[in-house]
Formats: C-alpha cells, sequence, structure tokens
C-alpha cells in the first residue's frame, strides 16, 4: 500500500514516535516540500532513527538524573555547617568537577575538641563514583570520632586508617589533619599523602606547615604516621585544599602562587577570599576533580573583641522565629556595648531570617559577631539557591512575581557589604555594619 504525506497548512509533515523500552519519549517530526512515498527500506531506516533518537533521550535523562542524584549526595555528605569558635574563624568551598555527573570523594571538617582545641580537616577519596561517596563517608566519620575523643592527628589518622583497612577498602585516601590550640596558637600537623597547609602570616608573607607526607590511609596497618607541631602567631590565616583546586597543566598557578594573588587582591574578609580561590581559574578547560577549600584565621587569645560571639537556632515554621532573631541581636549589642547599632541590624536580621524560613523550609542559623571595626551577621539555610534583590521599578505584571525580593534592598541600603556563599547543605548569607569611631 503506498504511504503519503497529509498536507498540513503549508508543509507535508510526518510525526515518528520516538519510543524506549516500549514508552513514547517524544515525537520526531520530519517536514518536506511535497507529498511523496516511502518504500519499506526508508521506512526501516526511519525506524532505526526512530529507535536511536529514543536511546539517546533516554540516556540524556537518564543524565540528568545522576546529576541531580549526585548535587543531593554531595550536599549531605558534606557538613552542614562548621564549628565557630571565639577565637577562629573559618570558612569552606566546594567546586564540583565538570567532567562528570557522578559524586565525589572530597570533604572538610571543622571539629570542636576539649577545651580550647579545634581540629581541622580537608580529605580527597581517589574516583568518581557512589564507591568513592561510600568511602568519604566512612572515613569522614571515623575522624570526626576519633578527634572529638582528643585524639592527637598522627593517632585520628593511624586509627582511621586501620577502620578503612579493616572494611577493605580499595580506594586510597589522603587526608590532612591540624590540631589547633586556640588559647596558644600551637598547631599539630599530620598528612596522609595530602598537600601541606598554607598558612599567610601577619606581615603577608606565605608559606607552609611543613609535615611528613606519610602514606595514605587504608594502605597498611603497621605504617607510623607521623606529625609537626607549629605556632601561629594571632592573625595567620591557613589554607587547607585538595588537589582539584588547582589545575593539572603546567602553566596554571600552584596553589602557593594562587593564594598570594588571592591575599593580595582581598584585605581580611575570609569570605571574599573563599570566593576568589575557588573561583575558575582554569578558563574554559573542563575540570576533571573536585575541589574543597577550608580557609581559618587565627584571631588569637586576647582582645575582647574576639569573644564577642553569639549564636541562635530556629526551627523550621517557627512562628516566633522572627521576633527571637530581633531579641538576639539587641540583647547581644547591648550587652557589647553597641545598642546604637541594634535598630539597623534588627531589621537586617529580619529581613534576611524571614526570606530563610520562607524559602528554605529548614532550620536556620543565626550567627553574631563583633570585630574591632564592625559587627557581622550570619544567617544559614539549607536553600543552596542565592537570594536575588528585586528591582523597584517593574512592570505591572512582574511586580507579583518579585513579592519577596526587596527586603534585600533594605540589606544593601544599610550595611556596608553582604554577600551570598555555598555551603556544604545550603547557603550562609553574610552582612557587616561598621562600628561607629572604631
Amino acid at each position: 500500500m503506498e504511504a503519503y504525506l497529509p498536507l498540513v497548512g503549508s508543509r507535508h509533515v510526518i510525526d515518528l514516535p520516538i519510543t524506549e523500552s516500549s514508552h513514547i519519549v517524544g515525537v520526531c517530526c520530519l517536514a518536506f516540500d511535497g507529498p511523496r512515498y516511502f518504500p519499506p527500506e526508508e521506512r526501516a531506516v526511519l525506524g532505526m532513527m526512530a529507535g536511536s533518537l529514543g536511546a539517546a533521550v533516554d540516556r540524556v535523562e537518564l543524565s540528568a538524573k545522576q546529576h541531580e542524584v549526585a548535587e543531593y549526595l554531595q550536599r549531605r555528605l558534606l557538613p552542614s555547617t562548621l564549628v565557630e569558635l571565639p577565637r577562629l574563624t573559618t570558612t569552606a568551598r566546594f567546586r564540583p568537577a565538570t567532567i562528570t555527573f557522578s559524586v565525589g570523594g572530597d570533604w572538610y571538617d571543622v571539629i570542636k575538641g576539649p577545651g580550647e582545641r579545634v581540629v581541622l580537616v580537608v580529605g580527597d577519596v581517589e574516583g568518581h563514583d557512589i564507591e568513592s561517596a561510600a568511602v568519604m563517608g566512612q572515613a569522614r566519620s571515623a575522624v570526626i570520632a576519633y578527634a572529638t575523643e582528643g585524639h592527637k592527628p598522627t593517632a585520628v589518622i593511624d586509627r582511621t586508617s586501620r577502620l578503612l583497612t579493616e572494611l577493605g577498602t580499595n580506594l586510597l585516601v589522603t587526608c590532612c589533619v591540624i590540631t589547633l590550640d586556640t588559647a596558644d596558637g600551637t598547631a599539630n600537623v599530620a598528612l596522609a599523602g595530602h598537600p601541606e597547609p598554607l598558612v599567610q602570616r601577619p606581615d603577608g608573607s606565605i608559606g607552609t606547615l611543613q609535615a611528613s607526607a606519610n602514606l595514605p590511609m587504608g594502605v597498611t596497618t603497621g605504617y607510623a604516621y607521623q606529625e609537626r607541631e607549629h605556632t601561629l602567631e594571632p592573625g595567620s590565616v591557613l589554607m587547607l585544599y585538595s588537589n582539584g583546586l588547582t589545575g593539572c597543566d603546567e602553566t596554571d598557578p600552584d596553589a602557593r602562587a594562587l593564594f598570594d594573588s588571592g591575599s593580595r587582591e582581598v584585605d581580611t574578609d575570609l569570605e571574599q577570599l573563599a570566593d576568589l580561590l575557588i573561583a575558575d581559574t582554569l578558563g574554559p578547560r573542563q575540570r576533571r576533580d573536585d575541589a574543597v577549600l577550608l580557609l581559618a584565621r587565627y584571631e588569637g587569645a586576647g582582645g575582647q573583641s574576639v569573644l564577642r560571639t553569639g549564636r541562635l537556632r530556629i526551627q523550621r515554621r517557627d512562628l516566633h522565629g522572627v521576633k527571637a532573631a530581633r531579641t538576639f541581636v539587641d540583647d547581644h549589642l547591648t550587652s557589647w556595648g553597641l545598642a546604637a547599632l541594634s535598630e539597623d541590624l534588627q531589621l537586617i536580621a529580619s529581613e534576611i531570617v524571614t526570606n530563610a524560613l520562607i524559602h528554605a523550609g529548614s532550620d536556620v542559623d543565626v550567627c553574631l559577631r563583633a570585630f574591632p571595626d564592625r559587627v557581622r551577621l550570619e544567617v544559614r539555610d539549607s536553600d543552596s539557591n542565592p537570594p536575588v534583590p528585586s528591582p523597584l521599578t517593574l512592570a505591572e505584571e512582574e511586580k507579583a512575581e518579585s513579592e519577596h525580593g526587596r527586603g534585600l534592598l533594605i540589606v544593601e541600603a544599610l550595611s556596608t557589604a553582604w554577600n551570598s556563599t555555598p555551603n556544604g547543605r545550603g547557603k550562609t548569607v553574610a552582612m557587616d555594619l561598621p562600628i561607629p569611631n572604631a
């Protein structure tokens, strides 16, 4: 029987259902200048083409689903927040690879130890698959457990390595562990095949906290790990990172040069420095490895301003959360002798906390820190999408869609600087207010 195409408008078209596993996943439309006959050979070719298109569409949808799963796993495996201490300021970043949709094995942690000690950790599991993520979860859990018990860095790495070996891990795990006593600035550094951490001293010079390279974790149970002790001066900035931070090409800057150039461009703000360091320095080239970055500034043991820190946790759907945030801000600023800033900062806190409670649908952490020259308010939630201020001049039909964006204009007007940075499971919105006559 002859097959002719029907006339549709001014074109002759044929619609080929695109199927995959007996399910229709799309339609391929072919247009021709006029009616034509399709012999059996051409019909077979069209059928094969539709089948190939179905397989391609299915692979694209599968890749998109894998990408979503990988992003979710990465958010759940990384810490939701970083432990904050009065004498230590920290921030962290994660940058995924671009040539794979699989989840990686890079992680970071800031762990509160006994007394005045804090443990900084950056690790990397080889590979980009579910096994790498699983091993990373095992290694991170072990490091947190041993560090919380108060073990020194070599003991933390040794015990974690023994555990991974007993579990039959076939992947190499590198790690950098620093135990910092914030009371006197003593830092003990132990490595497990990981790059040495960098330090920016108060005079601006960049160096390394040298330590024995040691073997990666999970290789053997009979290796004696070694560590090295250093003393940090107040104002020193530590940089822990994984190999993916810099490119593999010889023309790419190494971590030390990257840290040096970033420190020269950014003065004292760790958030801006972290954004600059984690930026895509490779240009249009694809990134082959994940990257994590952990920055920590040792404020020192002395000084009243260093000790002025407050934290508040607001439960999701708490109808009184915004009021609690305003009271929290007012009480702390008044006790610090900064009541003149209370009204503006209460208004800022109201806008940011309201936005977080409405859009994130999660618990909200509020942190208030007073520095010698400024007060910083940080609000953390689980929504990774950054807040976007809405312009005041909008067409009438656009006003309804911008209902929740105008509060950020208040934040921009009242604060000297504000930014939104991603963390492991969401984002942190931070803003600064200068202290008058500081």
